[in-house]
């Protein structure tokens, strides 16, 4: 009974989007569900080939969106586990506590730098001792902020674990930049073949007292 209904379900939807471009439906619904899913616009104005391409494309963007997502997540436990197994680094700091983890071999390195380029400018070029201290003291790791790598080995190994995750997140952005896009191409293409689509709908008569529903369109 089931599959029965099902089947039925299947059937009766396959003939709704047969007949539905037959009836002259406002001219706002096409673009606006272009907007919604892609290529269904097209479809609705029975430019079959055009909105079955656009509808595709959108499925296979959403597919690689939420994959890239998923794995987003994926990389991110992944470096953060490794930072701290092997650099020490606390499980969950925030993203730019990473990007130096990454650049710098460990937190005395990049303190050293800092310390260099902040005693140059605050106390050779412009002496100021406090804004010298308040500058270290906000652009330097300490206390549990600290880092240092167990070996070369392994900070390279995680450079590699954060460019899979940095590349990863470019193509979750990408997925989503061409979702936008083909919403933008689907509603301009629907709405210019609704500008373009004039039709009549009528009645024929046909012999022994019958009658053939037409519709005809006119581009």
């Amino acid at each position: 009974m089931e599959f029965l209904k099902r089947k039925t379900w299947l059937l009766v939807s396959v003939l709704l989007w047969g007949i539905i471009p037959l009836f002259a439906l406002p001219k706002i619904i096409y673009p606006i569900s272009s907007l919604i899913l892609p290529g269904t616009g097209e479809l609705l104005l029975g430019h079959n080939t055009r909105g079955a391409t656009l509808m595709g494309a959108d499925l296979v963007n959403i597919y690689v969106l939420i994959a890239t997502d998923r794995e987003i997540e994926m990389q991110k436990e992944n470096y953060m586990q490794f930072a701290e197994l092997y650099a020490g680094v606390p499980y969950g700091m925030p993203n730019d506590h990473y990007q130096a983890v990454q650049d710098y071999p460990n937190s005395d390195y990049y303190n050293n730098i800092q310390e260099m380029m902040a005693r140059n400018y605050y106390l050779v070029y412009n002496y100021d001792p406090n804004a010298y201290t308040e500058y270290i003291a906000a652009n330097t790791y300490q206390g549990n902020e600290e880092w240092n790598w167990q070996s070369e080995e392994k900070w390279q190994e995680y450079k590699h674990i954060r460019k899979r995750y940095q590349t990863v997140k470019m193509n979750n952005q990408l997925a989503l930049g061409l979702l936008l896009l083909n919403r933008c191409v689907s509603v301009i293409d629907s709405s210019i073949l609704s500008k373009n689509k004039h039709g009549e709908l009528y009645f024929a008569p046909l012999p022994a007292n019958g009658a053939m529903l037409n519709y005809q369109i006119e581009f």
